[in-house]
This record gives C-alpha cells, sequence and structure tokens, in this order.
C-alpha cells in the first residue's frame, strides 16, 4: 500500500509537467499547396524568436506559453517573402493562419475552447475547386 501511494507521488507531479507541455495553446500555420516557393516565418512570443520555414502544402504548429501574462504580445511575420503580419495580444486556445502564395495571410480563425488546441480548422485553407458542372473536383 506504501508503495502504491509512493509511486502515486512521484508520478503525479510528471504527469502534471506533461500535461501542461503537451495542452498549450498553439498558432497553426498552413501554407497553400498552390505556392510554388517555400517561405520563412518569424514568429515571436514577446522577446523570444522562432525562425522556421514552410514548404509548399506544410502546415506547422507552433505552442506558446500554457500562462501567458496579460501583458504578453506574439508576432508573426514572414520578413524576407511579405509585408504581411499578424499581431496577436489577446488570450486564445487555437489561432489557424491560411498563408497563401506570396506569403500572404489570407484567413485566421481564433477559437478559445480549450479542446480547440487538438482538432483541424473548421474551414478549410483551401477551396474547393469547381468544376464547370458545379460539382467538386477530386484532388
Amino acid at each position: 500500500m506504501i508503495k502504491r501511494i509512493a509511486t502515486a507521488l512521484v508520478a503525479a507531479p510528471l504527469l502534471w509537467i506533461l500535461f501542461l507541455f503537451h495542452c498549450r495553446p498553439v498558432v497553426a500555420l498552413h501554407y497553400s499547396r498552390e505556392a510554388s516557393d517555400s517561405i520563412g516565418f518569424f514568429f515571436m512570443v514577446d522577446y523570444s524568436t522562432i525562425k522556421r520555414g514552410l514548404a509548399p502544402g506544410e502546415t506547422v504548429v507552433v505552442p506558446t506559453p500554457m500562462f501567458p501574462r496579460a501583458d504578453m504580445h506574439y508576432l508573426l511575420s514572414f520578413p524576407f517573402d511579405s509585408a504581411d503580419a499578424l499581431e496577436i495580444s489577446q488570450p486564445f486556445s487555437r489561432i489557424d493562419v491560411c498563408v497563401g502564395p506570396g506569403a500572404t495571410i489570407q484567413r485566421t480563425e481564433t477559437r478559445h475552447g480549450f479542446l480547440a488546441r487538438f482538432t483541424q480548422p473548421s474551414q478549410p485553407c483551401e477551396p474547393a475547386a469547381h468544376e464547370p458542372n458545379g460539382r467538386d473536383r477530386m484532388r
């Protein structure tokens, strides 16, 4: 009985840390399949900057702090490819950013529910292609 209690006392903090690490709010960047070139982006959280690239059709999920300060600031930019930028200052659970060809931000969707962090965008970033007769074309 004492072994089980000791194991639970050791495991509980470790599980809590894993929970906090994997359940952070996220910003998901979806780069258009229609684009021809890779792009680079900077994601700044206060004074920390993440620098990465996106290939056409790629999605990158960037986790953010679990318990942000009230004055926390986020900035997403594409400094070498576009003048578009996204500034975030309000609390969120998940933000989906649809980036089109030329590194232009086409659409953003902000969701606030806790479970939204683990789901896909409610509207796809790529519009469905239509044939002249009105039926959707399969890709």
